[in-house]
């Protein structure tokens, strides 16, 4: 299990048509920062997808409360490849479903 750490932008729903097929993707989005190939910082969109088991017991609303504050969403990494030769890989949540509290602590002055 990974913890992908940025800004919640809550739930949503995009649909997509791939030939004949139509599929629903259930999303968190996440605003993360990253480094780009020449060392520079980026601000992305990141897409957390959520099962239909997911959907059914509300974890969604979880995270639309959420919209606005910085989370740690504990997820999968999900590889993928099409019969057209594309590949890449897609973020699951994962674990217990729920964001997890990162808290750093303070360094502790040595004794004299």
């Amino acid at each position: 299990m990974l913890l992908l750490t940025g800004l919640c932008h809550g739930y949503k729903v995009n649909k997509r048509i791939v030939g004949q097929n139509e599929f629903v993707d259930h999303l968190i989005l996440l605003e993360v920062q990253d480094l780009n190939q020449y060392g520079i910082a980026e601000t992305k969109t990141a897409s957390i997808k959520l099962a239909k088991a997911d959907i059914e017991n509300g974890v969604q609303h979880q995270y639309d409360a959420l919209k606005g504050k910085s989370v740690s969403v504990p997820v999968r990494v999900g590889p993928w490849a099409s019969k057209a030769g594309n590949a890449g890989f897609d973020y699951w949540i994962s674990g217990d479903r729920k964001p997890v509290n990162m808290q750093i602590r303070q360094q502790v002055a040595a004794a004299s």
